[in-house]
């Protein structure tokens, strides 16, 4: 599995070069497409790197398009939205127009929602992802051992459920879809998810077990790690 890392030794190391690698990966979208899209996961590790990722004067962010790899299925905002965190961090600063956001419509039945979300990548494809890994090895919402259902390569957005978070259900892109993605920024941070991330490496499991293998497989993956 080849990919390349950047270590960090503190939380503002971690901050600066995540935001770093993302910023020079949305520049080269924007050079050689005149335009980007950017699937952004959430959780608590990404939330300082997107506020400080917004508050980038280099990156065109008129021409910038927001969705994301993964949502909880609550009200919009909630405060275990994923698109509220975005809210609160990355839009705070960038002036990314509001129709440039590709959100999931939580206000709709759950398969009305997913199947509407579906339908917003009928025709368009993320330049970049940003993702993390779970102490389950679980990336996105997409929980071991990965389904049927989540392994289809003939859909992009799935319903997905987990017992092991307090919000049960999911909306996820499926594993071919965030794999089809050029560019994959993973962000790790503590010696927990290091050591999940060193176990994954070391296990003869396939991506039925670690979800992140079929992304190592067949992306451009950059991983930075901070202890």
């Amino acid at each position: 599995m080849d990919y390349a890392q950047i270590a960090t030794d503190t939380d503002q190391e971690f901050i600066m070069g995540s935001s770093i690698i993302l910023t020079s990966l949305i520049n080269a979208s924007l050079l050689e497409k005149g335009a980007c899209l950017i699937a952004l996961s959430g959780g608590s590790t990404p939330r300082e790197v997107y506020t400080e990722l917004g508050k980038s004067t280099e990156i065109d962010w008129q021409n910038v398009w927001l969705c994301l790899v993964d949502e909880r299925y609550v009200p919009a905002g909630d405060k275990d939205s994923n698109a509220q965190m975005i809210r609160e961090t990355l839009l705070k600063s960038a002036n990314i127009p509001e129709d440039h956001l590709i959100f999931p419509d939580t206000s709709l039945p759950i398969d009305e929602c997913i199947d509407q979300y579906n339908k917003a990548f009928e025709n368009i494809k993320p330049d970049i992802v940003t993702l993390g890994l779970g102490p389950d090895g679980h990336i996105a919402s997409i929980f071991p051992p990965v389904t049927e259902a989540a392994m289809d390569r003939g859909t992009q957005i799935i319903h997905t459920e987990t017992d092991i978070f307090d919000v049960h259900d999911r909306i996820s892109m499926t594993l071919p879809a965030i794999a089809r993605i050029e560019s994959t920024v993973f962000m790790l941070k503590g010696e927990d998810k290091l050591k999940v991330w060193e176990e994954m490496q070391r296990s003869t499991d396939n991506s039925k077990r670690w979800p992140a293998k079929a992304i190592l497989q067949s992306s451009g993956v950059t991983v930075v790690t901070s202890k």
